[in-house]
């Protein structure tokens, strides 16, 4: 039985360019194939799809060559994407092989990973956390296919490394709850890092701007980069350290809601556009991602996302509590000189009764 064209058909059509072969490629005789074709633009599309005036087979007036063209990246992006899946659950031993930096660590990587283990149980992983300068070595080496981290240190190796940003974050100071930053008035860079600041290495775009305040920290006269005085790669021990003492953290604040919301820390108003993270994925341009690392990729962007969204809220609960507390404060230092005022009253009217009883 001959088939009746539709749009995906056309797609496939077009190139052939010639109505006789695709109407036979259909089982049709050219004639017919015209009038399906003119009953397929009458289907709600509301443009002439092909051109029918001629043997050749061509798209028509603009809006019908708009139309094939969207319609043909569509149908390519649902067959890429049904390709990727069926790949990742038919991959035989997809393994993937790649570090993160600390604070990549707290963002979606492991959103991504859980929804590929999903799609395939037999997904081997192997993710090490480092700072930038020994994950850059171990992906040049091929130790590692990839890195996820903060790209500013890539951007040293331009004709070594590829870069595929993925967001930026803003990050936060944090202290425990009772350290003596939180009743502080002032909170500047040379307040703020009076103590030791927990974190891994970090950036020269960084470095500039910390290194003159941060207290028994170093500065790498080669790369910039910053070393603190509490240099780790683990969040964990990171917040640990802030926990038990008086150094100062430092992370993105989705890292930090579950202990904000516990009220067992404090973020410090501090804020500057320098201080956020730029993190992407960095690999060596001799040798391009596998399927798997690529289907990563994907996920990662897809978790970030919903990262994004979350943050979004939890900077708007948190910009409200800001605005709350200044309010109050306002309130509260309004109130004495109020009721000063009030107190003047009396007295001047006192002092006008006995003007008068006198005269």
């Amino acid at each position: 039985m001959a088939k009746t064209p539709g749009l995906m058909d056309l797609i496939a059509l077009v190139p052939a360019a010639d109505i006789a072969r695709a109407a036979k490629s259909l089982g049709l005789d050219p004639e017919a194939l015209t009038k399906r074709l003119l009953a397929l633009d009458s289907t709600g599309i509301g443009a002439r799809l092909v051109d029918t005036a001629t043997r050749a087979l061509k798209p028509g007036e603009a809006a019908g060559r708009l139309v094939i063209d969207h319609a043909a990246r569509i149908f390519t992006q649902a067959r890429d994407l049904t390709r990727d899946l069926e790949e990742l659950a038919g991959l035989q031993a997809p393994e993937l092989h790649f570090g993160t930096d600390m604070f990549a660590a707290e963002l979606p990587l492991g959103a991504a990973l859980g929804r590929m283990a999903s799609a395939n149980s037999r997904l081997r992983v192997h993710a090490v956390t480092s700072d930038f300068e020994h994950l850059a070595r171990e992906v040049l080496a091929g130790r590692l296919e990839f890195a996820v981290g903060d790209t500013a240190g890539a951007e040293r190796h331009p004709t070594r490394l590829a870069i595929e940003p993925v967001a930026e974050h803003r990050m936060f100071f944090f202290v425990q709850q009772g350290h003596p930053l939180v009743a502080a008035k002032e909170h500047s860079l040379e307040t703020i890092l009076v103590f030791p600041l927990a974190s891994p290495r970090l950036p020269q775009r960084m470095a500039v701007h910390l290194g003159k305040d941060a207290a028994h920290a170093r500065v790498d006269r080669e790369t910039g980069d910053l070393a603190p005085s509490l240099m780790v790669d683990s969040f964990a021990v990171a917040r640990n350290a802030v926990m038990a003492g008086d150094a100062v953290g430092l992370a993105p604040l989705v890292a930090l809601e579950q202990d904000l919301r516990a009220r067992q820390i404090a973020l410090l108003p501090f804020t500057a556009p320098w201080l956020q993270l730029s993190y992407g994925l960095f690999y060596t341009r001799k040798r391009p991602l596998s399927r798997v690392a690529q289907l990563f990729m994907t996920q990662l962007r897809q978790a970030e996302v919903v990262l994004q969204a979350r943050e979004q809220r939890a900077l708007a609960r948190l910009e409200g509590k800001t605005r709350t507390r200044r309010s109050a404060a306002k309130r509260k230092a309004r109130a004495p000189a109020e009721s000063a005022a009030g107190g003047a009253k009396p007295t001047t009217a006192a002092a006008a009764r006995r003007t008068r009883a006198r005269q």
